[in-house]
């Protein structure tokens, strides 16, 4: 049992795990470009070309890191291929960010297994979307930050021109230090913010003088005088709060349009668990006023999603990662939650597999992910947890129940 329990512990055995068998079935996966791929391509060979072109619609930070990917291979998926790749390394970009954040190995290989359980963070990289890469900078940002790190500027800045939605983290640069308050004119977030704003500042003053306005995302109908549209946030909030909480969804703009994708993308129980875990960090967060900053940035990341035309669930990604890593320590805590949680993250796969089946999987290979990390997790489960529980009360107060 000790030997078991040793070998089992160790994070590099779940991260290689979880890490090959992502690789394995993004092998089996056809690649079919759609949608906004087009755009960030045209970006990437434009600027392999010599040619900075703003008028393109789209968030182009993470073409640019793709140019060189290009230049060696000329690929035409080449965007593709940079979003596989990101992909592949989230679960381990998050046990590295939790064991800043959390400080526990074995949260911090749940919270990994958590993000591996949520397929619409890294299989919309076959479309060509940029959710990917901007998932894996942004759990670097997280984790570079909470380490003390005076480098975590560049992941959160290169993050904001892939996706602004990181912005929410402003609370994390401004509220919270890791080596505590100094009496200085800036502390060192402060400092951070100034140096992560100088990018995204450099290429909107770039495109608006080229082009004479700010194209947001991939929308070219869209720019900084229509982006946000407050009169639908309390409509927008109700609807992200039902996204959250609910296995199933509809599509807002028009429910006849609802699809497979519309439905959740996370787990309603572990969501729930997170809310808990920020308002009540007492006796689960080894660091409570991190655990408030995050809460604060959780909640101002639900905010400016609901600002928008309407609510998405990839519009929330912030606020869902950073719910789920709070939903962690809640599970840990009380571990027989552990098997239901799991069960609630099955629903995903399923949604995808029907929403993209005659498109990208031949075969039911995609299957794979869920069952090698329920069985992991379950192993870990029935090695570390059921031990310590304490089953005697609840033994106890199960046959009192069924006595009365």
């Amino acid at each position: 049992m000790q030997f078991l329990r040793r070998f089992f512990s160790s994070p590099l055995l779940h991260l290689l795990l979880i890490t090959g068998v992502i690789g394995l079935i993004f092998s089996r996966t056809n690649i079919l470009p759609q949608d906004d791929n087009g755009h960030y391509q045209q970006f990437i060979e434009t600027l392999a070309a010599g040619t900075l072109d703003l008028s393109i619609p789209g968030f182009h930070g993470a073409s640019i890191l793709a140019v060189p990917l290009y230049l060696i291979t000329h690929s035409p998926l080449t965007n593709v291929w940079f979003q596989m790749f990101c992909a592949i390394l989230i679960p381990a970009a998050g046990y590295w960010a939790s064991r800043g954040i959390l400080r526990d190995r074995m949260e911090s290989i749940f919270f990994a297994y958590a993000l591996a359980l949520m397929p619409f963070l890294f299989f919309p990289a076959f479309r060509g979307f940029t959710f990917a890469s901007f998932t894996l900078f942004l759990l670097l940002t997280l984790g570079l930050r909470t380490r003390g790190s005076a480098w975590a500027f560049l992941p959160w800045s290169i993050s904001l021109l892939i996706k602004p939605f990181s912005i929410a983290l402003l609370p994390l640069f401004f509220l919270w230090d890791s080596k505590g308050k100094k009496k200085r004119f800036l502390s060192r977030g402060q400092w951070q913010f100034l140096l992560a704003m100088l990018l995204p500042a450099l290429y909107i003053t770039a495109e608006y003088l080229q082009i004479g306005r700010i194209i947001v995302g991939a929308h070219a109908d869209i720019d900084q005088t229509n982006v946000f549209l407050w009169q639908r946030l309390p409509l927008n909030a109700l609807h992200g709060i039902q996204m959250l909480f609910s296995v199933h969804n509809f599509y807002f703009p028009d429910a006849a349009k609802t699809g497979f994708g519309n439905l959740t993308h996370s787990s309603p129980v572990l969501m729930l668990l997170g809310c808990f875990s920020f308002l009540y960090p007492k006796g689960l967060w080894k660091d409570e006023r991190l655990a408030r900053v995050l809460g604060l940035s959780c909640l101002l990341a639900f905010i400016i999603a609901a600002a928008l035309d309407h609510m998405d669930h990839f519009y929330m990604e912030t606020a869902v990662i950073l719910l789920t890593l709070a939903g962690i320590p809640m599970i840990m805590k009380y571990r027989l939650l552990i098997p239901l949680v799991l069960i609630t993250f099955q629903f995903q796969f399923f949604y995808l597999y029907l929403m993209w089946m005659d498109v990208y999987f031949p075969d039911f290979s995609l299957f794979l992910i869920p069952i090698v990390v329920d069985v992991m997790a379950l192993i870990v489960w029935l090695l570390f947890v059921v031990p310590d529980i304490r089953w005697k009360p609840i033994v106890a107060w199960f046959t009192s129940s069924r006595t009365r």
